[in-house]
């Protein structure tokens, strides 16, 4: 039996469109191939990965020359490499993956569960920034953004929306660029304070790398205004677990809790 079947309208507007393969009136692209198990492959991966073999390019150019994707992303190249979307997309699968891993396969306690009782607030959202990493992403990217534009915000050369772009590809490439690494550290049952300190620095160092080519500036002014940033991550998120504290206080004062 023939793959291909006749196709002479579009079979989302009903134009023809025998002589083309997308439809001028409604865009949508001309399927004319069965569903097979290779066809359905192909298009599952296209539609996840956006690909024309650009998801391998996307990790070796995110990891060499990240200021050139992002950049590049920002001022319209959008076909070199996997969109923000995309990538933003895997990486949440990813963290999801992993977090399953650590815990079902390895035991590995959660970080929420090696917090004392006292700091309720932070194991509340730890856990959930664990359990669900695409609420924890949609919490932290646009945090880390403010912060991050507010240190860079001398040099005006990104806008909020811009630093939103730059910190998706940022924290969605660490958490692709760890997986496996992770996993090697699990497996290996050497997944100690340590080795979490070890890829917290890398993340540091490759934080550093990105944004001190995407400003053009000397590595002692990003080490600075990145001081600065956890300096104002520190006053913020203390801020806001000593609201809750006074908070929780005064409601069981009020006998509104128990």
């Amino acid at each position: 039996m023939s793959e291909l079947l006749p196709i002479s309208n579009c079979k989302n507007c009903d134009h023809q469109i025998e002589t083309y393969n997308f439809c001028p009136n409604c865009g949508a692209k001309k399927i004319s191939k069965r569903i097979t198990f290779k066809n359905l492959a192909a298009e599952v991966s296209e539609v996840y990965f956006n690909v024309d073999n650009t998801f391998f390019k996307t990790i070796k150019d995110l990891t060499i020359r990240p200021h050139e994707v992002i950049d590049g992303y920002i001022h319209g190249i959008r076909k070199k490499h996997l969109n923000v979307g995309s990538y933003f997309l895997l990486s949440v699968t990813l963290a999801a993956i992993l977090t399953f891993i650590k815990e079902k396969g390895f035991n590995i306690p959660s970080e929420a569960e090696k917090l004392e009782e006292s700091s309720r607030f932070a194991q509340v959202f730890i856990e959930i920034t664990e359990k669900f990493p695409t609420l924890g992403y949609f919490i932290l990217i646009p945090f880390y953004s403010v912060i991050s534009r507010f240190i860079f915000r001398k040099y005006k050369k990104y806008n909020f929306t811009e630093h939103i772009v730059i910190n998706s590809y940022l924290t969605s490439h660490l958490t692709i660029l760890t997986f496996i690494p992770y996993i090697i550290t699990f497996s290996l049952g050497d997944y100690t304070e340590e080795s979490s300190f070890i890829f917290t620095l890398i993340q540091l160092i490759y934080a550093a790398f990105l944004f001190k080519n995407l400003y053009q500036i000397s590595y002692k002014k990003v080490i600075i205004k990145g001081l600065v940033g956890w300096l104002l991550v520190f006053i913020i998120v203390f801020g806001i677990i000593l609201i809750a504290v006074v908070t929780k206080k005064i409601l069981e004062g009020n006998g509104f809790i128990n």
